[in-house]
């Protein structure tokens, strides 16, 4: 061990810098509820089911909003109270800009009548986004494919919470994503920028 960091003292070219790991203000990002808007869509099919995945950019009005401070250890978030006992709040303003994707939304055409509940996610989460499915005659919902113009820009508010996966490799995950979304009644709708 000596000899590599005598090493790496070789190799390296002196500079005068320093770490020391303590109080810098750094503030993991914090689970909750967010004023946003629809950023990006993505979508995929697997099998007979279509699979969206949303992109959500949390609004300027994070900056209005007091949000319980957390840590993050290894894969988990976990609150901070002060010393008597009360939550540690700090400003959401932090939270401004970020981006968050939703877990998978899915879409199964054709299930049979004693299955057709497996759509209520997709249902609710772009009816929240202020998406309307119409009724058939007999108060059946008749959902259709929701497309990017469809919800690109609206308002909501997200419920960021933190998620566990499986990736590629196998390896067990740990992001936070947008899990359910709520109407955000008081949000405008973003128009698209017009390139030049």
């Amino acid at each position: 061990m000596g000899q590599k960091n005598e090493l790496l003292e070789y190799l390296m070219k002196k500079f005068d810098a320093t770490f020391e790991d303590g109080p810098d203000g750094y503030q993991p990002a914090t689970p909750g509820k967010y004023p946003c808007h629809v950023s990006g869509f993505d979508v995929h099919t697997h099998k007979n089911s279509k699979v969206f995945n949303i992109e959500f950019t949390l609004a300027e009005e994070c900056k209005n909003m007091q949000v319980q401070k957390h840590e993050r250890k290894a894969s988990t978030y976990h609150p901070i109270n002060k010393d008597n006992g009360e939550p540690e709040m700090v400003s959401a303003g932090f939270m401004t800009g970020k981006k968050y994707r939703s877990a998978g939304v899915w879409l199964t055409a054709k299930l049979p009548e004693g299955e057709r509940w497996k759509n209520r996610r997709y249902m609710e989460f772009f009816s929240n986004m202020g998406v309307e499915f119409p009724k058939d005659d007999k108060g059946v919902f008749q959902l259709g494919e929701v497309e990017e113009e469809d919800v690109v820009g609206m308002p909501v508010l997200a419920d960021v919470r933190p998620y566990s996966y499986t990736n590629k490799d196998g390896s067990e995950k740990t992001s936070l994503r947008v899990l359910a979304v709520f109407p955000w009644n008081d949000g405008k709708k973003l128009e698209p920028e017009v390139p030049f």
